[in-house]
């Protein structure tokens, strides 16, 4: 009896005084959840969940008739997908083995290619021709071998000198004169200058390609060319530069 009017009190008591914390007794309608049925209650708990969830989303909810995956589906794509792959590897290297040349194609394309044409050909004809001539000019003029241009030059109050011009303008100066040219001589590959010095005279040489600086003709001995007199002429004679002095005296120098 003193246990009712004590639940009846607390209770009277929790609705007087609503925010007052009270305590719950046994037998007044609640379940206390302890180690022992922590489990089931965690499991009703998830029921009641998805039991809200589907309510709220009955699309989702999973039907009995359900239609189950296919795995042969599965197995179908990935068996198309592979054939798929195959016809695209086949065409790729049908069309590669078309565009490519065979061996014997490309060798021939390559002399093709390498192979120069009638221009060409016409042109290097004529400077083979040109560079086994000979030419003679006077110190204002120019000679050439091999689309390299030579020429005399002398700056105001300097020297004489020997000038090379490749054939994108680059000009060089191979060597300064000691004396005063007379005329301008090439001889195949090899540019001759005759000049007038004390009183005498020799012949200055450059050969093209020949890895080296210019020099002096000389003769079988090695004694450098040279003779009295200044030079009034100068003629180039097959392999034989003639030299002819003031007084007439004519030497001949052997260049080959």
């Amino acid at each position: 009896m003193s246990n009712g009017k004590s639940q009846h009190s607390s209770r009277a008591t929790r609705e007087r005084d609503p925010e007052r914390i009270a305590t719950i007794h046994a037998g007044e309608g609640a379940r206390v959840t302890t180690r022992k049925n922590a489990a089931e209650a965690a499991g009703r708990a998830r029921q009641n969940a998805e039991k809200r969830y589907f309510k709220r989303h009955p699309e989702v909810m999973p039907g009995k008739n359900a239609p189950k995956r296919s795995t042969g589906k599965v197995v179908l794509l990935v068996v198309a997908g592979m054939l798929a792959l195959g016809i695209l590897f086949c065409l790729g290297t049908c069309i590669t083995a078309a565009l490519t040349p065979a061996p014997e194609q490309r060798n021939v394309q390559n002399e093709q290619s390498l192979r120069p044409d009638d221009a060409q050909l016409e042109a290097e004809a004529a400077q083979a021709e040109h560079n086994a001539s000979q030419e003679q000019v006077g110190t204002d003029g120019t000679v050439s071998y091999d689309g390299v241009t030579f020429s005399l030059s002398q700056p105001e109050g300097g020297r004489w000198g020997l000038v090379r011009t490749m054939a994108d303008g680059t000009a060089e100066t191979l060597t300064e004169l000691e004396g005063t040219p007379t005329a301008l001589v090439r001889w195949g590959n090899t540019i001759l200058v005759p000049e007038n010095r004390d009183g005498g005279w020799d012949v200055v040489c450059y050969v093209v390609y020949g890895h080296g600086s210019a020099s002096y003709v000389v003769d079988g001995s090695g004694a450098k060319v040279q003779g009295a007199g200044d030079i009034a002429s100068v003629e180039l004679d097959g392999s034989v530069l003639r030299v002819t002095n003031e007084s007439g005296q004519t030497v001949d120098v052997a260049l080959g």
